[in-house]
């Protein structure tokens, strides 16, 4: 059965996150298969609590479901998840340690414990917990750039207090107060990349241009290898219709994130923009191979399938 909880709990870099599992038949002596499925209503239903920011209710379900399978490390790790929103981190790590316990090769566990103890400012027990995740996955995104701010912090690359500023306006819906707190962010550390970066998609959505063209090149000042900086330059240049500088920018982000799919889509918005069609259908022709299910490009396939593919095709 496949549980349909995909959660990705983003603090700027910092990811918590827990993956899609197709769950594997217990073995029919123990529990038996009417328990098995009564297990996975109570999983279901705490899902939805869960989802309806009912933390509370979903533990109970959840621990529920423990009672019949007490070795299912996927649960343990939704319960961490709920114990995180409540702000109870021991007893979120308590639960990400089982779930680690019982699959020790849980990348998501490993790396969502990791986050835990970086909230706690234990920032080297965090890295220890990012690693893991890492030696599992060497491919783990969200574990590698969540071990990339933990190790700057503790090499004094990243001030702390500027990083909790930018953390806590990532929530925020004013714009007007994101702006003020990214800003307020980069008087105590002028060089922190990702604040410029979020200042300046701010300013785009407050159709300030100008101040946010200003704001992603001072990203790129500071750091020229950032994708998210050229991704976000690329789209406002290409609203601005210059659409071979979006493209160069585009094609520079993907160099250094190969598999960025939001970059990808929107370079194949652009080819279309330019009316390049043939490589337009290139760009998508490549995404619906490697990344058919994401919905950036399921919207692509059906917006341009005939533009690029003719009335009818399929």
């Amino acid at each position: 059965m496949k549980r349909n909880l995909s959660l990705l709990f983003i603090l700027i870099l910092l990811i918590l996150s827990c993956s899609l599992f197709t769950r594997k038949k217990a073995p029919p002596e123990e529990p038996s298969e009417a328990a098995e499925i009564v297990a996975e209503n109570y999983v279901s239903d705490a899902i939805d609590f869960y989802q309806a920011q009912k933390y509370e209710e979903a533990i109970q379900g959840w621990q529920k479901a423990l009672k019949i399978i007490p070795q299912d490390a996927e649960i343990h790790n939704f319960v961490g998840l709920a114990y995180h929103r409540l702000g109870k981190l021991d007893s979120a790590i308590v639960y990400f340690k089982n779930a680690v316990l019982f699959n020790a090769e849980y990348q998501q566990a490993w790396n969502n414990m990791g986050y835990m103890y970086f909230l706690k400012s234990e920032y080297r027990l965090a890295l220890e917990n990012f690693d893991q995740a890492l030696h599992i996955n060497p491919n783990y995104e969200q574990a590698r750039l969540n071990r990339v701010k933990t190790a700057q912090i503790l090499e004094g690359k990243l001030n702390i207090q500027a990083f909790e500023i930018v953390e806590k306006t990532v929530q925020i819906d004013s714009l007007e107060l994101k702006i003020a707190n990214y800003r307020k962010a980069l008087e105590i550390d002028s060089n922190y990349v990702d604040a410029w970066n979020n200042l300046g998609v701010a300013y785009f959505y407050y159709s300030n241009l100008d101040s946010a063209v200003i704001c992603l090149k001072k990203a790129l000042d500071k750091n020229p290898d950032y994708p998210p900086a050229h991704n976000n330059v690329a789209y406002i240049l290409d609203v601005l219709g210059e659409y071979d500088k979006a493209i160069a920018h585009y094609q520079k982000a993907i160099q250094l994130k190969p598999n960025y799919v939001i970059a990808l889509a929107n370079l194949v918005d652009t080819y279309v923009h330019k009316e390049d069609y043939d490589s337009a259908r290139e760009i998508l022709d490549a995404l619906k191979q490697a990344n058919a299910e994401n919905y950036l490009v399921r919207e692509r396939m059906t917006d341009y399938q005939e533009l690029l593919y003719g009335k009818g095709a399929q």
